[in-house]
């Protein structure tokens, strides 16, 4: 059968590749992976605004490439996406380096080296020539020129690699009336992404090799979302189950894990663990390929996001040799789960959502049969439902309650109060991931401050205001901080 070559038209294609669909944080992360496949032990990232003509440039302390490596990395789709990888690269299809580069400016540069002796290297793609020409045309770099840009950076090191980025036209958002402002909040979106998606080379958390990633010389602290490192005197994760799965010749390990109590957790621990520590957000499947975090959260349609799954995380781990099984897109953000994995999360995941919920139900009982609560959870199991009412032997509440005279009205007012509770309101808002619960707005201990004040000037003793207080874990609070919320209140 007679054939015809039918090439891609250059200055069309190019556009195309340009629309992957990379934001700014992915992008930069797809360079990252390249430097950590070349074994570098610090990947430092530059950037400056220049009064609106930004550069941005990834520099690693790598083994760095030779002239024509170079060459073929800076070529589209040189690497078959089939053929066997080192246990360490987490590249895919050959195209990460420019696709995610065009996605955010018009001109890359590519700069590197292996030996101290030699001479730098670089090519440069300059999307405006391509356009002009129509070909697929790159620009070789002079070695001085290369020895000008790295200075111009401060590259760090003597060998290795730098990525160097300018002329951006989408990463800068040209609707922002503020674009310095728009790139500053880019920037530290960037920081967040980075110390989650590499999270275990930053920890040194079982991979091949740990890794230092600065942003301007600064480091980035990596995210603990399974919470297994914590600080000193905070509880670690419980371990549910582990096991490996082997599908093919491939083996995908599983781990499940149960999160702290959130009250068991610092406020600088919880945000590492969670974004803002914000668990609901947080809960589900992580997916690592090779260390990498490739999905951070959700079930997968396998379960519902709820509070009571809130604490449940679950750790899945495959090697680049499985990629096949996993539908791996380019950007390395979105994969599909196997389906026989599929079958087994569903017993795995069903575990870790009662020991998740078991988690919070197990200290409310505790709170309702050791501690003093204004609200107590009655459960009627014939029914199969839960109702809230007023604790009528509460010792301040009834004290207070029996200043009123009327018994009618007293067992009214409680009443009104109990039933006026938005049951349905509070079940919005919980099932609504974008918002977060919380007992109170303004700073707690303002609030219990004044709440101490209104007790004591209506005849409250302090002795009943600190066993209330010490008695009802809502409040959180030690004997020693409570006392200094009190003498605070009387002076």
């Amino acid at each position: 059968m007679e054939t015809v070559s039918l090439p891609p038209i250059a200055s069309s294609f190019i556009q195309s590749l340009r629309s992957v669909g990379y934001s700014l944080e992915s992008a930069i992360a797809d360079l990252v992976d390249n430097s950590i496949s070349a074994h570098a032990k610090s990947i430092n990232i530059f950037t400056q605004w220049r009064n609106g003509n930004p550069i941005l440039a990834v520099m690693d302390d790598g083994i760095g490439m030779l002239p024509e490596t170079i060459q073929k990395a800076m070529q589209l789709g040189a690497i078959n996406p089939n053929q066997i990888r080192d246990k360490s690269d987490l590249g895919r299809f050959g195209m990460g380096l420019k696709t995610a580069s065009f996605s955010q400016c018009k001109k890359l540069i590519l700069i590197s080296r292996t030996n101290v002796n030699d001479n730098w290297y670089g090519i440069c793609w300059d999307l405006d020539l391509v356009e002009k020409t129509n070909q697929w045309l790159a620009q070789i770099i002079p070695y001085d020129v290369c020895e000008t840009y790295l200075n111009d950076i401060s590259f760090p090191s003597a060998t290795g690699t730098a990525v160097i980025w300018s002329c951006f036209d989408r990463a800068i958002d040209p609707t922002s009336i503020k674009n310095d402002r728009d790139y500053e909040r880019r920037i530290v979106n960037l920081i967040d992404h980075l110390s989650l998606i590499f999270h275990r080379f930053i920890n040194n958390d079982n991979v091949l090799q740990k890794v230092n990633i600065l942003l301007n010389n600064k480091v980035i602290k990596g995210m603990d979302p399974f919470a297994i490192n914590p600080e000193p005197e905070q509880l670690a994760s419980t371990l549910l189950s582990e096991q490996a799965i082997n599908i093919g010749k491939s083996t995908i390990q599983v781990k499940a894990y149960i999160l702290p109590h959130p009250s068991k957790m610092s406020h600088a621990f919880s945000n590492r663990v969670s974004n803002k520590g914000e668990h609901h957000l947080g809960q589900g499947i992580y997916i690592y390929r090779a260390g990498r975090l490739i999905v951070a959260g959700g079930w997968q349609k396998l379960a519902k996001a709820s509070e009571a799954n809130k604490l449940a995380r679950i750790l899945i781990e495959f090697n680049n040799d499985a990629d096949h099984l996993w539908c791996l897109d380019v950007k390395k953000s979105r994969v599909e789960l196997p389906a026989l994995l599929r079958e087994q999360l569903k017993r795995i995941i069903f575990q870790c959502s009662i020991k998740s919920s078991n988690t919070f139900t197990r200290r409310a009982k505790m709170q309702s049969l050791d501690l003093e609560s204004i609200w107590q959870r009655v459960f009627d199991r014939d029914k199969q439902y839960v109702v809230y009412k007023i604790n009528r032997t509460h010792s301040l509440l009834s004290e207070m309650i029996n200043s009123i005279e009327s018994s009618e009205i007293k067992s009214a007012l409680l009443t009104l109060i109990e039933k006026a509770l938005p049951i349905e309101l509070i079940k919005n808002d919980i099932a609504a991931l974008n918002i977060k619960l919380v007992q109170e707005t303004e700073d707690s201990n303002q609030m219990i401050k004044k709440l101490i004040q209104e007790l004591l000037n209506v005849g409250f003793s302090t002795d009943s205001i600190f066993n209330v207080l010490l008695n009802d874990s809502n409040f959180l609070l030690t004997p020693q901080e409570i006392k200094r919320l009190i003498k605070s209140a009387e002076g």
